[in-house]
């Protein structure tokens, strides 16, 4: 995720990235589960099943792939917006989640790795968890991470993201 950070200007996000699909989900902020899992309003409406705790029910409700058909195949515009769009849509969620919520309620997860039928296409997925005493978290360790690039980001994260991606 450094290289790609390094390679991707992800200066001045903003609303202006965020598909507007994913503003409306933004707008409908956050609720809390029966079983006290942090979801994303309108996604849970969308939901449903059974989980075996409330990380996976985060995990599984408020998880998307990041809207990339109006995208080029490939190239590093593809790379570029799908970054932004994902960072940005992160990052309006962990605010408004800190207004509903409290600061820090829930965790951002961006990864982007190859996609599509033949596994050539770079896709980007984005969910949220909170950290639950007791139960594993989402992301074990995330440096094993080889398949993909992963992230994962808090509200005030931005700042030491600008960074990373000027080093």
């Amino acid at each position: 995720m450094a290289d790609l950070l390094r390679r991707v200007d992800v200066s001045y996000l903003g609303e202006c990235d965020v598909p507007e699909q994913f503003l409306d989900v933004v707008r409908e902020g956050w609720t809390t589960s029966a079983s006290g899992a942090r979801v994303l309003s309108a996604l849970a409406a969308a939901s449903s099943g059974t989980f075996f705790d409330v990380v996976q029910e985060e995990y599984s409700v408020n998880g998307r792939g990041m809207i990339d058909y109006d995208l080029p195949a490939s190239g590093h515009e593809r790379e570029e917006a799908l970054l932004r769009r994902s960072l940005a849509y992160c990052f309006a969620c962990l605010d408004k989640a800190s207004e509903q919520l409290g600061s820090n309620s829930v965790m951002a997860y961006v990864s982007i790795s190859a996609g599509g039928l033949d596994e050539d296409t770079l896709t980007a997925n984005v969910t949220f968890c909170g950290d639950h005493p007791g139960l594993p978290s989402y992301v074990q360790d995330i440096e094993s991470y080889r398949e993909e690039a992963l992230m994962e980001l808090l509200p005030g994260d931005y700042v030491s993201l600008l960074e990373a991606s000027q080093a």
